[in-house]
């Protein structure tokens, strides 16, 4: 498990690289690709460090203790027993939209952020059934890659959207060079949304998967995600990075951007592969 999750970060580190050289040769050729080699790797180095705080303070994250959320706290550490995992860090997103994610570079350095629409739509068992689905993320290491990838994706953005809206900066005045920079500003988040989808859906089915075993509650996680996609559906997310959209136990966002950035696979399969594990499982919650 340990080596396939470095030979994913890996393979996102050397698609980032890739992908900022490109840029680089559109902007400046020769001298372009050596800055985004640079560039690269001190990227990469600040995001293995830091990644998950710049995570959290996107979102306005607020770390929790146990006094505060005890019932929370009990199925985290329960849920983590049963994953053997470390229990990680409780934290609170203040969005009205319910949904969560993981963050950290690995289990000693973990946290599962929950938002307050979740904590006021869904009950107790499906709360618990979204909580599993976080640690079996962290269980199976796949925190790290993500959190990397939606910071690197989510500064990908930031750059092609100020791109796009100057696109003159780069072209010396002329139509054809401006062209050229404002399909650079396009083609970075076009980029972006292919990096997700390369590494895989089926991390999202492992996961589910997983946490219905560890909680012993499928159809409580199947029930949950549905709740959470008609909510989303409703209300979808504002502010935050389109980016970190994969990271979210549903995509939070809508719109063609959004989808094009989102790993996740249709909620409806996952229900039905939830309920086909119930099935087996011969369990009704």
């Amino acid at each position: 498990m340990g080596t396939l999750m470095w030979v994913r970060t890996l393979t996102v580190m050397a698609l980032i690289t890739a992908l900022l050289s490109v840029v680089g040769y559109l902007l400046v050729n020769l001298i372009g690709i050596i800055v985004a080699l640079i560039f690269s790797i001190l990227l990469s180095f600040v995001v293995y460090w830091y990644g998950d705080r710049i995570v959290l303070k996107w979102y306005r994250v607020r770390i929790v203790n146990e006094r505060d959320y005890p019932y929370l706290y009990e199925m985290v550490s329960k849920l983590s027993a049963k994953a053997g995992i470390p229990t990680p860090k409780l934290a609170l997103a203040p969005v009205g939209t319910p949904n969560a994610f993981s963050t950290g570079r690995n289990s000693k350095h973990s946290i599962i952020v929950l938002t307050y629409g979740l904590l006021r739509m869904l009950d107790p068992e499906e709360i618990e059934s979204v909580i599993a689905h976080e640690v079996a993320h962290i269980k199976h290491r796949d925190t790290l890659v993500q959190t990397i990838a939606s910071v690197i994706a989510g500064s990908i953005l930031g750059v092609a959207y100020w791109i796009r809206s100057i696109p003159r900066l780069f072209s010396g005045g002329k139509m054809e060079d401006s062209q050229k920079g404002l399909l650079l500003g396009l083609l970075a988040p076009f980029a972006a949304g292919i990096l997700w989808l390369g590494l895989g859906r089926s991390r999202e089915y492992l996961a589910d998967e997983s946490a219905a075993r560890i909680s012993g509650k499928p159809l409580a996680l199947a029930s949950a995600l549905l709740k959470i996609d008609k909510a989303v559906s409703f209300r979808p997310m504002k502010g935050g990075n389109l980016a970190t959209a994969p990271i979210f136990i549903v995509n939070p966002f809508r719109g063609s951007l959004a989808k094009l950035v989102s790993a996740h696979p249709p909620i409806e399969k996952r229900i039905e592969r939830l309920m086909k594990l119930a099935e087996q499982m011969d369990t009704y919650t």
